[in-house]
């Protein structure tokens, strides 16, 4: 069978390219009858907006990894397209890369600090007044100023004070000029919608994209928690994360819930990592439904263990075992 003209991998891949003008189209038609929708109707909407990020992040995730064609310029625009609905994908891919390459260990880390929730009323007001500025462009602007005229130390200490060593990486990978460029389109590409979202109905982007930006932004900081935590062993490859094979998760996101499966064999198109599976030992653990029910409430009994290996760690010194509050 001759492998397809315009698709890498799999002709499947239209599915997931097919993602960027529906949802471009669904946030054009919200922005335009944003004022015809009732309190109660907007509110409800925000599920489905969710699963919209949730899609574009599965589709955007899989093209980082199997870039979907055989031409370079469809794959940069493929980039471009994912970014205008989401976030600009270049940087992101770029950390997540990192990702792949370093072993963490999620187990003690507390989902509540990821998300900011632990911060005092006025650094949340602080940390939602920056989320304003941020969405304008502010803050990818002036990144891309300093990294193009100020040393890589000295911006990493700008953009990450408490990982600066992270940073670095992250800045001399993103300085490469091909990077840099592709960086720089995926910037144009998502401030452009968003000129748009404004131009068709400034109310609807300042009164309701943006506040259910924030929130799923925020959800989202979460998202390598949930993927990870509870995991058996950290530092093996094959139990070092959690797979979830809930079906309409699967759907949504082209196979984002075969975690475990990805981290084995990252280059495995989506539509072959369900074959990876009997590679996996049977003491990984894996939740039902989604990643995001992988929360320490939901599951007491892992919990506890982690914390009991946390005082057993510390020398018995601590709470005597009790799970931290999530």
């Amino acid at each position: 069978m001759s492998r397809p003209r315009v698709f890498r991998f799999s002709s499947w891949d239209a599915l997931s390219v097919a993602v960027i003008p529906f949802q471009i189209a669904f946030f054009v038609v919200l922005a335009y009858e944003y004022r015809r929708l009732s309190p109660l109707a907007l509110v409800a909407l925000f599920p489905a907006l969710f699963a919209l990020y949730l899609q574009n992040a599965g589709a955007n995730h899989n093209h980082y990894h199997t870039p979907f064609f055989r031409a370079r310029w469809l794959n940069i625009l493929t980039s471009m397209g994912f970014s205008m609905t989401a976030s600009p994908k270049t940087p992101y891919n770029v950390g997540h890369g990192m990702h792949h390459a370093t072993a963490e260990s999620w187990n003690d880390m507390s989902i509540l600090g990821m998300m900011g929730l632990r911060r005092p009323p006025h650094k949340q007001v602080l940390a939602a007044l920056s989320f304003v500025a941020e969405s304008f462009g502010l803050r990818y602007l002036i990144s891309i100023y300093l990294l193009e005229r100020r040393p890589l130390e000295q911006v990493a200490k700008i953009a990450a004070p408490k990982q600066p060593e992270v940073a670095l990486e992250v800045l001399k990978q993103l300085k490469e000029p091909e990077t840099l460029r592709r960086t720089k389109l995926d910037l144009a590409a998502w401030l452009g919608f968003r000129i748009v979202l404004c131009a068709i109905d400034w109310k609807f982007f300042l009164l309701y994209f943006l506040p259910c930006t924030y929130v799923i932004d925020m959800i989202r900081q979460g998202e390598n928690y949930f993927q990870h935590w509870g995991a058996v062993d950290p530092n093996d490859r094959k139990r070092d994360s959690v797979s979830c094979y809930g079906t309409l998760y699967n759907l949504l996101t082209f196979n984002l819930g075969y975690h475990q499966e990805h981290h084995l064999r990252p280059g495995v198109h989506w539509l072959k990592l369900p074959r990876t599976t009997v590679e996996l030992p049977p003491d990984r653990r894996s939740v039902p439904v989604a990643h995001y029910v992988n929360l320490p409430i939901f599951y007491p009994r892992r919990a506890a263990e982690l914390a009991r290996r946390r005082a057993e760690a510390a020398g018995g010194d601590g709470d005597s075992g009790s799970p931290r509050p999530e």
